[in-house]
Protein backbone atom coordinates (compact mmCIF):
# COMPACT_ATOMS: atom_id res chain seq x y z
CA UNK A 1 0.00 0.00 0.00
CA UNK A 2 1.35 3.16 -0.86
CA UNK A 3 1.53 5.90 1.87
CA UNK A 4 1.76 9.45 1.82
CA UNK A 5 2.67 11.92 5.19
CA UNK A 6 0.82 14.10 6.64
CA UNK A 7 1.53 16.82 9.16
CA UNK A 8 -0.60 18.33 11.93
CA UNK A 9 -0.69 20.56 14.71
CA UNK A 10 -2.45 19.51 18.07
CA UNK A 11 -2.50 20.85 21.40
CA UNK A 12 0.53 19.88 23.86
CA UNK A 13 -1.44 18.00 26.43
CA UNK A 14 -2.56 15.92 23.23
CA UNK A 15 0.85 15.22 22.29
CA UNK A 16 1.96 14.35 25.84
CA UNK A 17 -1.15 11.59 25.93
CA UNK A 18 0.44 10.06 22.65
CA UNK A 19 3.75 9.96 24.07
CA UNK A 20 2.38 8.13 26.75
CA UNK A 21 0.57 5.76 24.43
CA UNK A 22 3.57 5.28 22.46
CA UNK A 23 5.61 4.37 25.63
CA UNK A 24 3.37 1.92 26.86
CA UNK A 25 2.76 0.07 23.63
CA UNK A 26 7.02 0.01 22.81
CA UNK A 27 5.97 2.47 19.45
CA UNK A 28 7.23 5.77 17.95
CA UNK A 29 4.25 8.27 18.42
CA UNK A 30 3.87 8.38 14.87
CA UNK A 31 3.00 4.72 14.84
CA UNK A 32 0.15 5.24 17.43
CA UNK A 33 -1.20 8.06 15.50
CA UNK A 34 -1.27 6.38 12.05
CA UNK A 35 -3.05 3.57 14.14
CA UNK A 36 -5.79 5.55 16.04
CA UNK A 37 -6.31 7.61 12.12
CA UNK A 38 -7.01 3.99 10.90
CA UNK A 39 -9.09 2.34 12.88
CA UNK A 40 -11.26 5.73 13.31
CA UNK A 41 -11.48 5.97 9.52
CA UNK A 42 -11.83 2.02 9.58
CA UNK A 43 -14.37 2.06 12.19
CA UNK A 44 -16.17 4.60 12.36
CA UNK A 45 -16.80 6.67 15.20
CA UNK A 46 -16.55 3.83 17.80
CA UNK A 47 -12.86 3.87 17.06
CA UNK A 48 -12.54 6.63 19.87
CA UNK A 49 -12.95 3.22 22.18
CA UNK A 50 -9.82 2.27 21.85
CA UNK A 51 -7.98 5.58 23.19
CA UNK A 52 -10.00 3.98 26.05
CA UNK A 53 -9.02 0.79 25.86
CA UNK A 54 -5.20 2.39 25.76
CA UNK A 55 -5.87 4.63 28.66
CA UNK A 56 -7.24 1.65 31.01
CA UNK A 57 -3.97 -0.86 30.25
CA UNK A 58 -2.10 1.85 31.08
CA UNK A 59 -3.27 2.10 34.05
CA UNK A 60 -4.00 -1.08 34.83
CA UNK A 61 0.13 -1.33 34.83
CA UNK A 62 0.26 1.51 37.06
CA UNK A 63 -2.80 0.01 39.54
CA UNK A 64 -0.60 -3.55 39.41
CA UNK A 65 3.08 -1.33 40.50
CA UNK A 66 0.65 -0.20 43.14
CA UNK A 67 -0.90 -3.29 44.36
CA UNK A 68 2.83 -5.26 43.96
CA UNK A 69 4.46 -2.45 46.52
CA UNK A 70 1.55 -3.10 48.88
CA UNK A 71 2.22 -6.33 48.90
CA UNK A 72 5.65 -6.28 49.49
CA UNK A 73 4.73 -4.23 53.15
CA UNK A 74 4.53 -7.07 54.70
CA UNK A 75 8.13 -8.49 53.41
CA UNK A 76 9.48 -5.24 55.23
CA UNK A 77 7.54 -6.06 58.65
CA UNK A 78 9.14 -9.55 58.34
CA UNK A 79 12.38 -7.82 57.30
CA UNK A 80 12.18 -5.89 60.65
CA UNK A 81 11.40 -8.71 62.67
CA UNK A 82 14.78 -10.39 61.44
CA UNK A 83 17.01 -7.37 62.65
CA UNK A 84 15.07 -7.54 65.74
CA UNK A 85 15.95 -11.47 66.11
CA UNK A 86 19.88 -10.03 65.48
CA UNK A 87 19.18 -7.63 67.87
CA UNK A 88 17.75 -10.45 70.27
CA UNK A 89 20.69 -13.15 68.96
CA UNK A 90 23.09 -10.61 70.00
CA UNK A 91 21.77 -9.70 73.63
CA UNK A 92 21.07 -13.41 74.62
CA UNK A 93 24.39 -15.13 72.30
CA UNK A 94 26.39 -12.36 71.93
CA UNK A 95 26.16 -12.67 67.73
CA UNK A 96 23.91 -12.17 64.99
CA UNK A 97 21.88 -14.73 63.00
CA UNK A 98 23.61 -17.31 61.18
CA UNK A 99 23.84 -15.70 57.35
CA UNK A 100 22.21 -18.95 56.03
CA UNK A 101 19.57 -18.85 58.69
CA UNK A 102 19.10 -15.31 58.09
CA UNK A 103 18.99 -16.30 53.98
CA UNK A 104 16.85 -19.09 54.10
CA UNK A 105 14.83 -16.80 56.31
CA UNK A 106 14.27 -13.72 54.29
CA UNK A 107 14.18 -15.99 50.99
CA UNK A 108 10.61 -17.30 52.78
CA UNK A 109 9.18 -13.72 53.52
CA UNK A 110 10.32 -12.85 49.90
CA UNK A 111 8.69 -15.50 48.23
CA UNK A 112 5.80 -15.58 50.80
CA UNK A 113 4.94 -11.78 49.81
CA UNK A 114 5.12 -12.67 46.49
CA UNK A 115 2.45 -15.10 47.05
CA UNK A 116 0.08 -13.11 48.92
CA UNK A 117 0.17 -10.20 45.93
CA UNK A 118 -0.56 -13.23 43.09
CA UNK A 119 -3.54 -14.60 45.66
CA UNK A 120 -5.00 -10.83 46.18
CA UNK A 121 -5.07 -10.41 42.59
CA UNK A 122 -6.53 -13.13 41.85
CA UNK A 123 -9.17 -12.74 44.47
CA UNK A 124 -9.74 -9.15 43.32
CA UNK A 125 -10.02 -10.44 39.53
CA UNK A 126 -12.86 -12.75 40.74
CA UNK A 127 -10.43 -15.91 39.40
CA UNK A 128 -11.56 -19.20 39.82
CA UNK A 129 -9.17 -21.93 38.95
CA UNK A 130 -10.12 -24.19 36.52
CA UNK A 131 -11.41 -27.82 37.76
CA UNK A 132 -7.93 -30.41 36.97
Amino acid sequence: MATKSVSVRIPEESLKELERIATLKGQKVSDVVRDLIVERLTNGSGGGNQLIIEYLEGFGTVLAGIHNEAARSPFYAELMTSYAMDIQSLMTDGKVTEKDAKEALLGRFSNASMQMAQESWLRALNYQKPPE
